[in-house]
This record gives C-alpha cells, structure tokens and sequence, in this order.
C-alpha cells in the first residue's frame, strides 16, 4: 500500500489488469482488517476477492486459493497470474502474454532475457501441477519451460521493501 506515482503500489497492476477484458477477475489478497484500502479498490473495479489467511505459505498458497476458485468454471483456459508488487507492467506486456496462450496446454511466463517470472499465463491443464505447489517460489519450474515473452527488465521489477521502493523513486 505504500505510495508509487501518486497511488499505492498494487493500485497499479489492479486498474491495468482490470481495463483488461477478463471473464473474471480474482484477487487473493490479505484480510480486510489490514488491507482495506486495497480491498474497496479491487470491489469497485469489480474483482472477486479472496483472502490468503495464512501468508507464511508464500505465493503458493494464494495461487491454490484462486486455482480452486477457477477450477469449477468450465470455460476457464487457464489464468493469468499478475503480482501487485509489479506496478510497471504495462496492459501490452499483458496482451503479449494472453496472446501467445493458445490452449489449455499453454505456459506462457515473462523474461527479462535472464529469467522467467509473473506476469504468465498457465493453462487449466496444469491446475494439478498448481495446486501441488509449496512455499514461496510459486510455479518458476513450469514457468522455465514454456513459452518467454520477453520485456524490459525495469517493468518487470517488483517491489517488496521499503529500500526497493526507495531505489525506483525518481530523482
């Protein structure tokens, strides 16, 4: 929630994703009691919120969380997972991405040329694989092989510290 260009730091990916055309958008975020700024955004940009009770899971447990929350609706290909600790990545980056996803099959992640991370796109297919995740690094090993949608290294930055945020401030 810390300020960023005039709003908070996860305002941003959240009006991007949500300018997006999506079946539905889902966040998995920490209870109301300690986020409730973010939680008003998200209901009025009319995302279907779900709240990660227990963050010593790492990212993994909000993955399953909105995993299980997609899975009985039928006419999902798979999801796009956005971190709202990303504020400067940009909706062409995202159409990139939804773009190359051509079936359930599809693993579709982000590369600075380095590595792959969120934003990435991954199909209903591999829902199994998602939901047997653990800890804190998420789905980097699916990611790692599927397709890389390459993009500048600075937008795909996250900012998870004081100190990070500190460092991105313009001069």
């Amino acid at each position: 929630m810390a300020d960023w260009r005039g709003k908070p730091v996860a305002v941003h990916a959240l009006e991007t994703i949500a300018s997006m055309i999506f079946a539905e958008l889902v966040a998995v975020v920490r209870p109301v009691g300690q986020a409730p700024v973010l939680h008003r955004r998200l209901e009025r940009r009319g995302y279907s919120i779900l709240v990660n009770d227990r963050p010593e899971d790492g990212i993994s447990g909000s993955i399953i969380r909105a995993v299980e929350h997609v899975m009985p609706m039928r006419k999902c290909r798979g999801i796009l997972i956005c971190l709202a600790d990303m504020p400067d990545v940009p909706q062409t980056h995202y159409n990139r991405i939804c773009m190359a996803a051509e079936d359930i099959r599809s693993v579709v992640a982000s590369t600075d040329g380095f590595s792959s991370s969120p934003p990435a796109f991954i199909g209903r297919k591999h829902f199994p694989e998602l939901l047997a995740l653990r800890g804190d690094q998420g789905a980097r090993a699916l990611l790692s092989h599927g397709v890389q949608i390459e993009t500048m290294g600075a937008s795909l930055r996250d900012i998870d510290t004081p100190e990070d945020l500190a460092e991105r401030r313009p001069e």
